[in-house]
Parts: C-alpha cells; sequence; structure tokens
C-alpha cells in the first residue's frame, strides 16, 4: 500500500474516530506526500457524511456530531487558504448565507460556508438569528448570486416566507438572486411523510430546499450557471 493511499485510509478512520490528533496528522502528512489538498477536502467531506449517517441512525449522538464538526473547522482552516492560494477552481460567485430569526443553530450553515468557499465560492456568513428585513438590507447591499437561510427551529418558517415576499416585492424589473432553504426537518423530496413532494417548497415559499451541507455546493452551481444564463 502506498503511503498516500495508507494516509487516505488513516484520515477517514480517524475522522470517523472523531480523532482530532489523528486526523491532523493524516492531514499533514499527506500534504507532505504533495497531494492537492481538494483531494483532502473531498475526502473529509465523505468521512463526515459517514458521521451524519451514524448520527441519524443513533450511533453518535448530538455530541459527537459537534465533536466532528470542530475536527473539521480545524482542518478547514489548514485547507482552504491552500485551496485558495492555489487558484485551482474557478470563481463561481457570491453566496450570502445566514441562519433566520428565531433560531441559533449554525452547524449545517458553518459545514455549507466551508464546503463553498473550498469550491471556489465567495461566502458571506450573516451568522444567526437574523431578522428578515436584515437578510434583504444585505442582498440590496452586495447583490449576491444565491441567497441561503438555515432553519432548524419550525417556529421560524413564517419569517422565511416573510424574506421571500420581500425579495419579490424589491426585484419588481429584474429576476432576483435565487433564494433557497437548508432545513433540517422538512424533506424536499417527500421523504418526510409529513410532507409529500413539494409541499416543504410551498410551505417555506421558496423553489430550493436542501437537507445537508453536501448539496448545497451542487445546488450553487446550478443556481449560479442558470442565473448567468437567464441575464
Amino acid at each position: 500500500m502506498s503511503g498516500p493511499e495508507r494516509l487516505f485510509r488513516e484520515l477517514d478512520r480517524s475522522m470517523v474516530a472523531l480523532d482530532e490528533g489523528a486526523t491532523m496528522d493524516a492531514v499533514s502528512g499527506l500534504l507532505a506526500e504533495n497531494v492537492p489538498p481538494k483531494e483532502l477536502i473531498d475526502s473529509l467531506n465523505q468521512s463526515m457524511l459517514t458521521v451524519t449517517k451514524m448520527f441519524q441512525d443513533g450511533t453518535y449522538y448530538m455530541s459527537g456530531l459537534l465533536l466532528a464538526n470542530e475536527i473539521m473547522r480545524v482542518a478547514m482552516e489548514r485547507l482552504i487558504p491552500l485551496v485558495l492560494k492555489s487558484g485551482g477552481n474557478e470563481k463561481r460567485g457570491l453566496v450570502l448565507l445566514g441562519t433566520m430569526e428565531g433560531d441559533i443553530h449554525e452547524l449545517g450553515k458553518n459545514m455549507a460556508t466551508w464546503f463553498l468557499r473550498a469550491d471556489g465560492f465567495e461566502v458571506v456568513d450573516l451568522g444567526v438569528d437574523i431578522p428578515p428585513r436584515v437578510f434583504l438590507r444585505e442582498i440590496l447591499q452586495r447583490e449576491p448570486d444565491v441567497v441561503g437561510v438555515s432553519l432548524l427551529m419550525a417556529e421560524s418558517v413564517p419569517l422565511v416566507r416573510k424574506l421571500a415576499g420581500l425579495v419579490r416585492d424589491v426585484y419588481t424589473d429584474s429576476p432576483p438572486p435565487p433564494l433557497f432553504v437548508g432545513c433540517g426537518f422538512l424533506k424536499p423530496n417527500g421523504d418526510n411523510p409529513d410532507y409529500k413532494e413539494g409541499e416543504a417548497q410551498a410551505l417555506l415559499g421558496v423553489e430550493h430546499v436542501v437537507n445537508d451541507a453536501f448539496d448545497t455546493v451542487e445546488l450553487c452551481r446550478t443556481l449560479v450557471k442558470k442565473r448567468r444564463r437567464d441575464q
């Protein structure tokens, strides 16, 4: 087994085992082997997906998911500057992200921010507990290509609808930037027995809903390409 192959296996094993020290040792070893940092991020993403599934099936509690998130944060702080320095990704566009008013959860938003930046997007992270009118103000000032709202609290759903309405009311003479919601409790394609296909989008008043950070990058790529094609 080659050195990089062994280190990639160790990277996955240690990440899934929630061992920060071993994970970062593997990252350092792979960088020393001149493995492109983007490949390390892709591998970490897959390991994080494994951790997420283990949380969903009850193998890990929330504390385990939060620990994995912290390990990812440490790894991304080292790797993303190397990706940006290498210039390996095209500049894909500007994404504005924030968690809706009444909600202070940021795990999914933070992961989406890391993955988007690693993929070449510029990301403005507004933080948590952001009122609709602050979202609107930032949209008008920054003119993002895509706007993403993170949501975990059902009580904040009416505020998402309010934001979507404000955006439509302002952009009367030009197409608004596409708005998507990252939402953990609504499944966009009928996977949740309480909501049939499309009902999550209708409930939130938006066209696009994602359930995890792994789908966010592909959605933003698609939305930016469509927006630029239509302009």
